[in-house]
């Protein structure tokens, strides 16, 4: 290979993004794909005038939170209006469940199991020092089958032949832990991977009292309506509140599901090249870091500042209006002369 072509193949950007960067995962999309059906539903066309926030403390108790503001929406029908709100709450969780798989082979069925009951026994004595007690541990058996490999049988008069044979078992088990305390899982992986255990599958998160949340997000919301129809009487238009359509959604995105990822590339040397001896590349490990979904596209947002990976709650409020039409149909009067002389209007309908 040429030092030109090489020099075509090699990679001298700095470490970077990659462009094709995975979107986020099932819930991610869901998202995006709630809030466009929410808007062909009420036919909206939206325009975002502003994007500046202004931020509130929370000197009266209450959370502290971004106010967007944001433009009115409006129907393609002249007499028809609707205001939207977008609200989100960054919540910790109050528990998690962590989940580990180990899997263990051995010549018989009770020794796989003696086996595997070893690593899980060793490493939930080594919990309890981290104050997770067995009421707060369940191991879920997944499987116990049969392991076979191939025997060569050879024959002199005919051809080998290959048979199946027994040669052990395998089991694998699944650990589940519930904890409080999201830093203690660092701990907790290492106390599996002193026991073997090198898998942990997943970890959930779970908040307590989801309904008042939502209420939370509901009032703020309505406020916000509150809001807006109070700018739009400073300018003389007052909707009536007898024709009007409210309609809501709200959701929850979880951290699990908000891992983004991307490659990371270096530098690479020539002076392989120049000493003639051969490049060999080594494998570069992809980068993974959580990413909580953007404030854009919300009016309202509680507890924007976030140091762990939370749980996000999404409330949006719309609300339509119909405006009564003027009537501006023409109208002709009649009126008709007397043989006296005297003009009477007629009621003509």
């Amino acid at each position: 290979m040429s030092l030109a072509s090489l020099l075509i193949n090699i990679n001298l950007s700095y470490s970077q993004r990659n462009l094709n960067q995975k979107q986020f995962k099932s819930k991610a999309a869901e998202v995006s794909s709630l809030e466009d059906d929410q808007d062909i539903q009420l036919s909206v066309e939206y325009e975002q005038k502003t994007n500046s926030y202004s931020k509130s403390a929370g000197d009266n108790g209450k959370p502290a939170k971004y106010n967007n503001t944001s433009t009115f929406n409006y129907y393609k029908k002249d007499n028809e209006i609707v205001l939207d709100v977008h609200a989100l709450m960054n919540v910790k969780a109050s528990s998690f469940l962590a989940v580990f798989n180990l899997t263990q082979v051995g010549e018989t069925a009770a020794k796989t199991d003696e086996l595997i009951n070893l690593r899980i026994n060793n490493f939930l004595i080594a919990l309890k020092e981290l104050g997770i007690n067995d009421k707060d541990i369940y191991i879920d058996m997944i499987y116990l089958v049969p392991t076979f490999e191939f025997e060569v049988q050879k024959k002199l008069f005919s051809k080998t032949t290959y048979n199946e044979v027994p040669t052990g078992f395998e089991m694998q088990k699944n650990i589940h832990l519930r904890f409080n305390d999201i830093n203690k899982v660092d701990d907790i992986v290492t106390l599996a991977a002193k026991n073997e255990i090198y898998d942990m599958v997943k970890i959930d998160f779970f908040v307590n009292d989801t309904e008042k949340i939502y209420d939370s997000l509901r009032n703020e919301s309505v406020e916000n309506i509150k809001k807006k129809l109070s700018s739009l009487k400073e300018i003389n238009l007052n909707l009536n509140d007898k024709y009007q359509i409210v309609n809501e959604s709200s959701y929850a995105i979880y951290p699990e599901t908000q891992y983004s990822d991307y490659d990371a590339f270096v530098n690479q040397s020539l002076e392989a090249v120049k000493k003639e001896t051969g490049v060999s590349t080594i494998r570069k490990p992809k980068t993974v870091a959580y990413d909580q979904i953007s404030y854009n596209k919300y009016d309202i947002v509680i507890n924007p500042e976030i140091l762990e990976p939370v749980v996000q709650f999404v409330y949006i409020l719309q609300v339509k209006y119909t405006l009564e039409k003027p009537d501006t149909t023409e109208k002709k009067n009649y009126m008709l002369i007397t043989p006296a002389g005297e003009i009477k209007t007629l009621d003509i309908k």
